[in-house]
């Protein structure tokens, strides 16, 4: 009795599909056309050539320089569209052709170097799809050096040389000065690494005869900025001129923005129509801070970075190629130089293609094009071997100068402490008397990327005992019932604060009475702090955004508005604060008491 209704409802059922089949959706039609054995497939996918990455083994362009590919119908006159995709199988960006069997040509962006695969199929007018298959390999250069590179280490004169092409020059409109900048070349073993930047303002901006980028294309522009005040209006560290206005400009934005902006013009006239690509984090002064400008003109967008940070990317779709000279320290409104830059300029970059926002090789240290533009090389702001023998003052090792005083017996303090790892002195210090070192002012800025080390030997003790501390960090012993840690503490602006702290603690109890050498970093790109204990990583903590509470460096406790804390009992040797994140080698180069590599 029941074999008719099964029967029936089978019939039911291929009637519904049958329904639904011819009311199907041309998108689902086409993508079922990938499984449909019954229709007939285009023969092959698409015929890909490019003039700008030849296909075979010879390196062409470079990672991040785009390049034209043409897509031809390969013998399908009935193509409606193309799908692509480079170094995956997905098949997954679509190519709608203008009509039947034409061709197309777009523009792809590389993303790595060596071997690269486009995979493609081919869509006809019925939906039926072809399969996607390896249709055209091509080979990427790696990534290519700027097209303008000044350092701006001069230190003296009106001119400054582009590293990238010695025959071209910037030269100051007027007098120019010069200033400790933030990066550099090291000199033999010296601890000098931020070298010279340009003291620029009133109207000793620098020009060169003409351009060194189109505009219209993509391109990337950097620069190490430092304002001594607010300006009133806009300012530009960089620009590049056309007849009458700036193609682009990097620096600051006035009015009501008061915020970093990276801005390119609609046309070079006016009025123009500005797009800002602007950051709403605070403009600080007295600071160095670098600036990253982008233009994607495959995307139509810019974008702003801010100390390695993506803080703004919009559309911009007039792009105009401006072909006047770079100008560094002003821009150029209604045919004059004008938005003098109030401060110094440093190691100014420009690219004729996107800088890379993502790691481009696969260990776990990699890092990005934009992370190491904002971290590199790292700056030593101050060391303090306590080799000293005699007195109340420890020397700063950098030249920067920042002495400590020793708040301590001296006959007590030094001539007692011998690192048994390292073989070098050190200083002693007892908790009972609140023995202590401290500077007369900060080292380091704690809102940007910073490293800290030293070598300590701690006395047992009940309470926590801090190290090294400056404003809104410390590193040191953290106490616990049966043993604590060692731990790096950071305030940030997300609400932890001097009761409430991010913590990154060893992986393991605190080896009392044993000399260990404690390190720390904080990655401002990355919003993350990790600690480490005799060059290894242990924990690591996310902060968002962390602070900058000024205030000293305190060498053996932690200083605030109430006075001194947490004081250590034991010794300490060679401590280093600089600004920048060290790599796991750096680390131990330091650790070794050398200058670390990256910084060089």
């Amino acid at each position: 009795m029941r074999r008719p209704l099964l029967r029936a409802t089978a019939i039911s059922a291929v009637g519904a599909l049958a329904l639904s089949l011819a009311s199907v959706s041309p998108v689902a039609a086409e993508k079922r056309a990938d499984f449909d054995t019954t229709s007939v497939r285009p023969a092959s996918g698409p015929e890909v050539t490019s003039t700008d990455y030849p296909a075979g083994d010879r390196a062409h362009g470079s990672i991040g320089r785009a390049g034209e590919f043409t897509f031809s119908n390969n013998g399908v006159a009935s193509a409606a569209a193309y799908h692509y995709s480079v170094n995956d199988a997905s098949c997954s960006t679509k190519i709608t052709l203008d009509e039947p069997g034409a061709s197309a040509t777009v523009t792809i962006t590389p993303t790595r170097d060596g071997p690269n695969l486009i995979h493609a199929r081919t869509t006809d007018t019925h939906g039926s799809s072809s399969a996607c298959e390896p249709v055209y390999r091509f080979t990427v250069a790696p990534l290519s050096d700027p097209v303008a590179y000044f350092p701006l280490d001069e230190g003296q004169g009106i001119t400054s040389t582009d590293v990238m092409d010695r025959s071209r020059t910037a030269t100051a409109l007027q007098d120019l000065e010069w200033t400790r900048g933030r990066v550099g070349a090291r000199t033999g073993q010296s601890y000098r690494l931020e070298g010279t930047a340009a003291q620029v303002g009133g109207n000793s901006m620098l020009a060169t005869d003409g351009p060194v980028v189109d505009t219209s294309g993509s391109f990337s522009v950097s620069a190490w900025v430092y304002l001594d005040e607010l300006p009133t209006g806009n300012a530009t560290a960089l620009a590049q001129a056309g007849e009458s206005g700036s193609g682009f400009q990097l620096g600051y934005q006035g009015g009501d923005a008061q915020s970093w902006a990276f801005a390119m013009a609609s046309h070079d006239g006016d009025p123009a129509t500005w797009t800002y690509a602007d950051a709403t984090t605070p403009v600080e002064t007295e600071v160095w801070t670098h600036l990253l400008g982008i233009h994607d003109a495959d995307s139509g967008e810019i974008a702003l970075y801010v100390d390695g940070v993506e803080r703004s990317r919009v559309e911009h779709a007039d792009a105009w190629n401006a072909e006047g000279e770079l100008l560094l320290g002003g821009g150029k409104h209604e045919g004059e130089l004008t938005h003098q830059w109030p401060g110094a300029i440093d190691d100014v970059r420009i690219w004729d293609r996107q800088v890379f926002d993502e790691p481009l090789a696969g260990d776990r240290e990699a890092r990005s094009e934009v992370w190491k533009l904002a971290n590199r090389p790292t700056a030593l702001e101050g060391r303090w071997m306590l080799e000293e023998t005699e007195g109340t003052i420890a020397a700063d090792a950098s030249d920067h100068g920042l002495d400590a005083t020793l708040h301590a017996d001296p006959l007590t303090a030094w001539n007692q402490a011998m690192n048994d790892v390292t073989f070098a002195p050190g200083v002693s210090l007892n908790v009972a008397e609140r023995e202590h070192l401290i500077t007369e002012g900060p080292a380091i800025r704690t809102d940007r990327s910073y490293s800290v080390a030293t070598w300590a030997r701690l006395d047992e003790v009940d309470h926590d005992s801090v190290a090294l501390a400056q404003g809104a960090f410390t590193l040191g012993y953290e106490h616990a019932p049966g043993g604590g840690n060692w731990v790096l503490k950071v305030a940030s602006a997300d609400g932890a604060g001097a009761s409430e702290w991010h913590r990154a603690r060893s992986s393991h109890r605190a080896w009392l009475g044993k000399w260990t050498h404690l390190a720390a970093t904080y990655d401002h790109s990355l919003g993350q702090a990790t600690l480490y204990v005799d060059g290894v990583a242990q924990g690591t903590v996310e902060i968002s955004e962390a602070l900058h509470t000024g205030g000293p460096v305190t060498i053996g406790g932690s200083w605030s508005e109430g006075g001194l804390s947490d004081l250590w009992s034991g010794d300490l040797g060679d401590v280093h604060l600089y600004q920048g994140v060290l790599s796991r080698h750096d680390i131990n180069n330091v650790y070794e008491g050398l200058i670390p590599t990256s910084s060089l």
